[in-house]
Formats: structure tokens, sequence, C-alpha cells
């Protein structure tokens, strides 16, 4: 049985419907991923940080007298 102009165009609305709000729902994980990338950007540029300071603190405690010669 075809279906009538109305009836095509009521499931037409139907799926745009349901294309609509799945757009709606994607851009809401896009959304929250997004933050978790700048969350988490944030951490590692934390970490970096502390990672310099640490490195700076070990080559800062390094006594040359207590090295050997490059001879040895």
């Amino acid at each position: 049985m075809a279906l009538n102009h109305e009836d095509r165009i009521t499931k037409l609305e139907i799926q745009l419907a349901h294309t609509q709000r799945l757009v709606e729902q994607l851009n809401e994980v896009i959304t929250e991923q997004g933050k978790n990338l700048d969350r988490i950007n944030r951490v590692i540029v934390r970490f970096e940080q502390k990672l310099d300071d640490f490195k700076y603190k070990v080559e800062d405690k390094r006594d040359l007298l207590d090295e050997k010669p490059p001879h040895y």
C-alpha cells in the first residue's frame, strides 16, 4: 500500500526528530569529552612541571667532587 503525502511527511518528520535528538546526544558526548581532554591536559602540564622541578632538585644535589674523572 502506497503512503499518501501526509503519511510520508509525518514519517519524515518523525525521522527528522530522531535525527535531531541523536545529533544533540552526540554533541553532549563531544562536549563532555572536550572537558575531559582539557582536564587531562591540565593534569599532564602539572605532572610535567613537577617532573622538571624534581629533575632540577636532583641535578642540584649532585656533587662534582664525588664523580670520577672521565679518564677513569
